[in-house]
């Protein structure tokens, strides 16, 4: 058995990880992922708009959520965005303690802005230790929509 998968044998271990609109963290602990986001269509409308996707921000929450296993003590998580082109943007990095017994974690809740220029499949990838855990897709296309002005108004048909 490769010694990568033997490190990650007895924890800790991924049990979430998503783009959402929002992340509730209720009274009892229990936390909610609301609106799951892993596509985004941008449109633009009028009598003549651009054939390429003007750059945006997009304001999405990321959460991760592992549990122990038998793994103890301070670990780091890594996540770095891949864009369509394969250009990598700057890693954001976070210290983690894991504790106590083996089906307790940690969660993490991430507000994250990310300035989207390209269409295509963005790669969120989230590390532990410098090992790749998982990879998230988000999908952006984008869709020029011709419509005509009439009267003054150049969103009335």
């Amino acid at each position: 058995m490769p010694d990568i998968i033997k490190q990650f044998e007895r924890g800790p271990y991924l049990s979430a990880a998503l783009l959402c609109e929002k992340v509730l963290d209720e009274k009892d602990g229990v936390k909610s992922a609301i609106r799951i986001i892993d596509r985004i269509t941008r449109t633009q409308i009028g009598p003549n708009p651009s054939m390429e996707m003007e750059p945006f921000d997009y304001s999405v929450v990321l959460l991760i959520k592992f549990k122990s296993g038998w793994a103890r003590g301070v670990h780091t998580v890594k996540v770095q965005i891949a864009k369509p082109s394969g250009e990598l943007t700057p890693e954001i990095t976070n210290s983690v303690l894991f504790e106590g017994e083996e089906d307790r974690g940690i969660d993490i809740v991430g507000n994250m802005m990310i300035k989207l220029d390209q269409t295509g499949i963005y790669w969120i990838h989230v590390y532990l230790n410098d090992v790749k855990m998982t990879q998230i897709p988000l999908r952006v296309t984008y869709m020029p929509q011709v419509r005509q002005l009439r009267g003054g108004n150049p969103l009335q048909e």
